[in-house]
């Protein structure tokens, strides 16, 4: 990255209003001191600033998008974050919001909407044979592409991997924090062959805040990758084939439920 990150922790319930008015205030600070952002939302929104004035907007997401309209954010919809109990109001605030029109309206700019894990995919794929992205985070993130094209998206996050546990439960960090990195690790690694063997993938990358912790202790054939994926990832997303992007024309989505 050419410029300095602005990170900001995310605060749970998180509501789509509150996360609007998150985005708005980062990028009018960075507007601000001359150097426009591209957002990403999870733990932390990560905001590396540029020198020219912004065009449009891509924006990741930690949860399931099509076209634009989130249909889940399972995280945002907890009470005290992930493992907490779910806030039902909110989760039907959520489920169906047009976030790329209502980012689309506040910022007045062109915006796209993917989820993060896809977002960062686009970045470090190679465009042969059927390559998983998955990121380690809040919790886990997962991304499939075939031939460098983006396949439907698989929430295996919420899928139970090992004990009655999902993959949110035994890998996100709230678990990494509980059983510390050595036996972490060990989870990732079981992780690791049970994907390959529901998928038979050719390529698997590993990104996300926790990726680092991963170094000198993963397979041959998994690579991992920087969180500047997830930058890189937001312009190929406007390279991309895609549903029209929200813009600042169209009328406003109805407010969420309060």
């Amino acid at each position: 990255m050419a410029t300095a990150r602005a990170r900001v922790v995310t605060t749970y319930p998180m509501s789509p209003e509150r996360m609007i008015d998150t985005v708005a205030e980062l990028v009018g600070g960075f507007v601000a001191r001359g150097g426009p952002p591209h957002c990403s939302a999870g733990t932390a929104e990560e905001v590396p600033s540029a020198p020219a004035p912004y065009h449009r907007v891509s924006v990741g997401f930690p949860g399931v998008i099509r076209d634009g309209h989130v249909l889940t954010a399972p995280h945002f919809v907890t009470t005290e974050g992930p493992g907490s109990s779910v806030d039902a109001v909110l989760a039907d605030a959520w489920s169906g919001f047009d976030l790329a029109q209502a980012l689309a309206n506040r910022l007045g700019r062109p915006t796209r909407v993917a989820n993060d894990a896809d977002l960062q995919g686009g970045a470090v794929v190679t465009g042969q044979g059927l390559e998983l992205v998955v990121t380690l985070g809040t919790g886990v993130g997962t991304g499939l592409f075939w031939h460098g094209r983006l396949a439907p998206h698989l929430e295996l996050a919420h899928h139970p991997l090992a004990k009655g546990q999902t993959y949110d439960e035994r890998l996100g960090e709230a678990a990494r924090l509980r059983a510390g990195n050595k036996k972490w690790r060990h989870r990732v690694a079981s992780a690791i062959d049970v994907l390959y063997s529901l998928l038979h993938y050719d390529q698997l990358f590993i990104g996300g805040g926790n990726s680092s912790r991963l170094r000198g202790h993963v397979p041959d054939g998994v690579t991992l990758v920087d969180n500047a994926a997830g930058i890189l990832g937001g312009i190929k997303l406007w390279e991309q084939q895609a549903p029209p992007a929200a813009d600042a024309t169209r009328p406003s989505p109805p407010e969420p439920a309060p």
